[in-house]
């Protein structure tokens, strides 16, 4: 039976492949003059009545949308802006930020999604690499814009909030764009010639090093994803209602699932943030369908105490990333989730796997050009043959997954070039084909099925985001007492990805509730190290690299670590010592980190 039953999913995946192709073949060749606003405008007219758009109290239908949406798009014309402008945008979930995307995608500008949680430099940071003509803001974030009001890669006159209470004066900015928008007019902007590989929107990964790097998201590449997400994998109708509770800056909200949503004229039900108590009530509420997932949010609704609407739901399909195998089981079969689509994609990457079978903890089955290569754990350095070509690696094993990159499965890059080249792999296995490198690392099972195995590089994941350890450490060494600082990410029973670590080396002047005061001050909740080591020297490799390898081996656990051992206890913003009590509580679960 299992082998039947292996035939029928190859079969389909053969099925959904070719009708992928087909429809990358014709509407979305290379000059075609399609793109996110069209599509969206094709749904507009066959049916301007039909529910776009739920949040809160609020409703509209798409006609109402467009409506919205042109008005964004007006204003920014009256504000002299252009085809190829940058827009950074910095807003919680809410329906100005969809009808931003949408409005200026009619234009050809680009909308540059900046993730909300980053304060001061990294915030600056993040601003400055996308070159932004404009930036637009949420009233909610005008606080931490001012905090870095020198560093802005832009005229405070074109930093322009939205203000979603209008009673609240804001005039230390340029002017408020809600007011804009109210006196811009609702019909259709002139229209920009389009080609669907124009850019549309910028987003940022933390990479493997460093700060974040923008990445280039083109209309054909959103198209292609919404496509397949809303289409071919989940078969989203009109009558769908998808519900968005991960931020809108992540790939999962604001492509796999509004993008979803767009390719099948659907709706969405939007959420400001995430609520595991909520959950459910705003399902039943909004006759919600598709749940995009991330795995950390599937835990968080495990954990929670039964609720009485849990089953009452009408959800048919979740989509996406992260669910562990040791949750997947126990989470279908208690709120009744009929079918689970799992898969793996980076955000600026051309490698996409996608678990069509339902194997608990698996990514799915590689496709043709991805491959997975042996690697160095400790260097990061591919192993290669005597000839210089990368040593696949074989079943049981684990490597770095690599993307072939070809006309259809391209790697647009970075604004940077310099990192763009940086994750290309030239002549691979000597048959002269480039392939990108992910820095994942995954297992290599039977019938080249992969599941995930870890981040190479500076990179872990931690509540379902990517935490930069470069980017910590920066912020840490500016904390009085701290020599240098070595951030890692280590496994912790019962939690999704890495807890962040930090190795410190500190001189008399370092004290340790100064420290978490920094912590708390400077960095968001995600990526402020849960754990803390003192050490009397950080060690390095040949090549003046900090050692890793071992201190992850040694965790947090005071038997393996003679070394002072601290934990950040969230509810009091403080780091506490760590004894073998401690550990133990915290290895149960219960201390919750």
């Amino acid at each position: 039976m299992q082998i039947v039953d292996r035939v029928f999913a190859r079969l389909r995946v053969a099925r959904l492949l070719g009708r992928g192709v087909f429809y990358v073949a014709t509407s979305l060749k290379d000059g075609a003059d399609t793109t996110v606003a069209k599509l969206f405008a094709e749904t507009v007219r066959k049916d301007p009545d039909r529910l776009a758009l739920l949040f809160e109290d609020r409703r509209y239908t798409y006609g109402e949308l467009d409506a919205l949406t042109n008005r964004v798009a007006n204003a920014f014309l009256a504000k002299g802006a252009k085809k190829g402008d940058v827009v950074a945008l910095l807003m919680d979930n809410r329906p100005e930020y969809l009808a931003t995307i949408l409005g200026l995608n009619k234009i050809g500008l680009v909308t540059s999604l900046v993730n909300t949680h980053v304060v001061g430099a990294p915030l600056a940071h993040a601003l400055r690499i996308c070159s932004p003509r404009f930036v637009l803001m949420g009233d909610e974030h005008v606080e931490n814009v001012r905090a870095i009001r020198g560093d802005l890669p832009v005229a405070t006159t074109d930093v322009l909030p939205w203000r979603e209470n209008t009673a609240v004066a804001i005039t230390d900015f340029g002017p408020c764009f809600d007011q804009l928008v109210a006196d811009a007019g609702a019909g259709s902007p002139p229209l920009n010639k389009a080609d669907t590989r124009d850019a549309m929107l910028y987003m940022y990964t933390s990479g493997t090093t460093g700060l974040p790097k923008a990445a280039i998201i083109k209309n054909q590449r959103f198209l292609r994803a919404s496509f397949t997400f809303g289409r071919i994998l989940s078969g989203l109708r009109p009558d769908d209602v998808t519900y968005i509770a991960v931020p809108l800056y992540h790939a999962t909200g604001s492509v796999a699932a509004f993008g979803s949503v767009m390719a099948t004229g659907s709706a969405v039900a939007l959420r400001r943030r995430f609520s595991s108590t909520q959950f459910w009530d705003d399902c039943v509420r909004y006759g919600v369908t598709c749940f995009p997932y991330i795995g950390e949010l599937c835990r968080y609704l495990l954990q929670t105490p039964n609720h009485p609407l849990e089953r009452r739901h009408r959800i048919r399909v979740m989509m996406g990333a992260g669910m562990r195998a040791d949750v997947w089981t126990p989470f279908v079969e208690r709120f009744g989730i009929p079918r689970v689509i799992e898969f793996y994609a980076a955000t600026e990457g051309n490698v996409a796997i996608v678990n069509l079978d339902g194997r608990p903890g698996m990514l799915g089955r590689l496709l043709p050009g991805q491959e997975v290569v042996k690697v160095d754990a400790i260097t990061e350095e591919t192993f290669r043959d005597a000839s210089g070509r990368l040593v696949r690696a074989a079943e049981g094993e684990q490597g770095m997954l690599l993307g072939k990159i070809d006309a259809v499965n391209r790697f647009d890059g970075y604004l940077d070039s310099k990192k763009t080249n940086d994750k290309i792999l030239v002549n691979a296995f000597g048959d002269g084909k480039d392939y990108f490198n992910t820095g994942d690392l995954v297992q290599l099972h039977a019938d080249r099925y992969v599941s995930f195995a870890d981040r190479l590089g500076d990179t872990f994941r931690w509540k379902g985001e990517n935490v930069s350890t470069t980017e910590v450490s920066m912020v840490l060494n500016e904390c009085g007492g701290v020599i240098e600082s070595n951030v890692y990410g280590v496994e912790v029973a019962g939690t999704d990805g890495r807890a962040g670590m930090v190795a410190l080396v500190v001189n008399d002047a370092f004290d340790v509730t100064a420290f978490a005061k920094h912590v708390v001050a400077r960095l968001p909740k995600y990526s402020r190290p849960v754990f803390i080591r003192l050490q009397r020297e950080l060690q390095l490799t040949g090549s003046f690299k900090y050692v890793k390898t071992d201190l992850k081996k040694d965790g947090f656990d005071p038997a393996n670590v003679s070394e002072p051992l601290y934990y950040l206890d969230a509810s009091k913003d403080a780091y506490v010592a760590i004894d073998k009590d401690v550990f133990t509580r915290i290895t149960s679960g219960a201390i919750r980190l």
